[in-house]
């Protein structure tokens, strides 16, 4: 019954790397120009809008911001003060490399059907949404971190949060890593948490099914059509800090809790 999750995590890990491959090998294989350059301190805020275009953001040695666009249309960087926006068309890849060593202020993505792909970067913020676009956040350190699709599916690997909140409409949710306080909503997809670390997670959705590896956490969930189950310890030991609260509640679905 334990080996289920595990093996679960590993097929979603793979998938999650398998997407980041995928953009790389695109990225490695077309380039529209010279890139952009720009500096980058903590006090950056980056933007970036595009339409079908996808977006990677990965981080470097170096001292600077590098934007490349590959296969895009009208690709804009204007830079004022610590503000970086970004903007393009078409059906590429906009490609930005960030110092490894900057945390920087906020990175806040916003496609129509391109997808999203973040890897190790340090941010204050996160802000990412798309309308059929995917998103995986991997290896990345944020305090907070948004996530917001319509029909895209959201991953989360080895990612280090204070507060994620992860919402769509009918792909999935993953989140794996030391992530705090947790809301994950669903209309149709299903929602499968891994967490490290204390916080609250909240679980909801109406017709997928809800799978938390939790250790000791407080949980809550609700699920209308699907099925939500417990792997793992639910509630800490009697004389903890707190009491975890476990609120489940389901129309026609099933609820189990293993111990």
């Amino acid at each position: 019954m334990k080996k289920m999750p595990r093996i679960r995590v590993s097929l979603w890990v793979t998938a999650a790397v398998i997407i980041a491959a995928i953009l790389a090998i695109s990225i490695f294989l077309s380039r529209d120009a010279f890139p952009s350059v720009f500096p980058v301190s903590e006090n950056t805020v980056l933007t970036i809008n595009t339409g079908d275009a996808s977006v990677f953001i990965s981080v470097e040695s170096r001292m600077d911001m590098e934007v490349i666009g590959h296969h895009t249309r009208g690709l804009q960087v204007d830079s004022s003060g610590n503000s970086i926006t970004i903007s393009a068309g078409g059906r590429g890849i906009v490609e930005v490399s960030v110092p490894s060593w900057i945390r920087i202020k906020s990175i806040d993505i916003s496609t129509t059907k391109g997808d999203i792909v973040v890897e190790s970067v340090l941010a204050e913020e996160i802000s990412l949404s798309s309308g059929s676009g995917s998103m995986m956040i991997t290896e990345t350190s944020s305090a907070t971190i948004d996530g917001e699709s319509v029909s895209g599916n959201i991953i989360l690997t080895d990612t280090t949060s204070k507060t994620a909140r992860l919402n769509n409409t009918a792909g999935f949710l993953r989140a794996i890593g030391t992530l705090g306080n947790i809301d994950a909503s669903t209309e149709s997809g299903s929602i499968y948490i891994v967490p490290i670390g204390d916080g609250v997670i909240k679980a909801e959705t109406n017709s997928g099914n809800v799978n938390i590896i939790a250790g000791e956490r407080s949980l809550m969930w609700e699920t209308a059509a699907g099925s939500a189950k417990i792997y793992g310890e639910a509630m800490p030991t009697a004389g903890g800090t707190e009491d975890a609260k476990v609120t489940v509640s389901t129309n026609t679905g099933n609820i189990t809790i293993d111990k």
